[in-house]
């Protein structure tokens, strides 16, 4: 199991949670997680009269043990098990991109949805104040719940991670029933559903919002199939680009700094090995005068 620890900042409130892979990811693996994560996050924290906006990364800095401090994040082998990473987004009046204070990483089900999924786009942007957890709790279990029978088997639980289009990192669709199915019953009644929910919250707010938007979804025709998948795919590279885009201009800068910090400290030591030598022939300078042209010296009286 490999741990990162991501925090960012949700509407002027640092945030921490801890992500689980199964090794060591790639950038593109821990931006996914982190956008799937974080966006679920904000949806269900927005306070009222802030504009719903998707969660997206734009760069990642990672706490050096060794330095001592934040550099910046461009491969994942500067990542290693248990770090800390930072995620910036993309400029805006509604968020603080500052480290600042980061509370202790909370932990979390880690999941990712493909770049592209129809999952992650939203009809019609969130108003208002965010449901309570109440009315998240009755409205995800009576959508999992098939031919409402009063409790959630494991058929029905696959079934709506399966259409909320969640691909699990590391803890798969049996564990997470095991730990629900607390009696050992093979079905998750009302009351163990709530218990689940104290503990794995973002995986309720995450059924909850994408049932929602799916229920928006049925308003609108949907598109064949072929030009379905060219979206997606269209979506993932354009995405993709953008990604890369951002991580091509931040190491561009990077490189621009340290060429130029690196031609400042040449600079010096040019200056510094100058000046030592025309201190050294000065000095030599000196102590021939005072050799030859000294009341003394034989040079005085040929």
């Amino acid at each position: 199991m490999f741990f990162v620890s991501c925090a960012t900042d949700l509407y002027g409130r640092k945030q921490n949670i801890k992500l689980e892979f199964p090794t060591c990811p790639t950038m593109t693996e821990l931006i996914n997680a982190v956008e799937s994560q974080y966006d679920v996050m904000a949806r269900s924290s927005r306070p009222a009269g802030y504009p719903d906006t998707p969660f997206k990364v734009q760069t990642f800095q990672v706490y050096d043990d060794i330095l001592l401090r934040w550099v910046d994040l461009y491969s994942s082998a500067q990542l290693t098990n248990g770090c800390q990473v930072f995620c910036f987004q993309p400029e805006s009046i509604w968020h603080s991109d500052s480290q600042g204070i980061i509370p202790e990483a909370v932990d979390s089900v880690t999941w990712t949805t493909p770049v592209g999924s129809p999952r992650r786009a939203r009809v019609a942007t969130d108003a208002g104040v965010a449901p309570a957890l109440s009315e998240k709790l009755r409205s995800v279990f009576y959508d999992i719940d098939f031919g409402n029978k009063g409790y959630i088997l494991y058929s029905d639980l696959r079934t709506a991670f399966a259409k909320a289009d969640m691909d699990f990192t590391y803890a798969t669709v049996g564990e997470l029933f095991t730990v629900a199915d607390q009696n050992r019953s093979g079905h998750i009644t009302y009351d163990e559903w709530v218990r689940f929910s104290i503990q794995y919250p973002n995986v309720i707010d995450a059924l909850f919002f994408r049932a929602r938007d799916m229920g928006q979804q049925q308003a609108y025709p949907a598109p064949n199939a072929a030009s379905a998948h060219t979206g997606h795919e269209s979506m993932q590279r354009a995405r993709e680009d953008q990604l890369r885009g951002y991580y091509t201009q931040e190491w561009g800068n990077q490189q621009r700094d340290q060429a130029a910090l690196d031609y400042e400290q040449a600079k010096r030591e040019a200056d510094a090995a100058r000046l030592h030598k025309e201190m050294a022939e000065a000095k030599e300078r000196n102590a021939w005068d005072r050799m030859y042209y000294s009341p003394a010296s034989p040079q005085q009286y040929h």
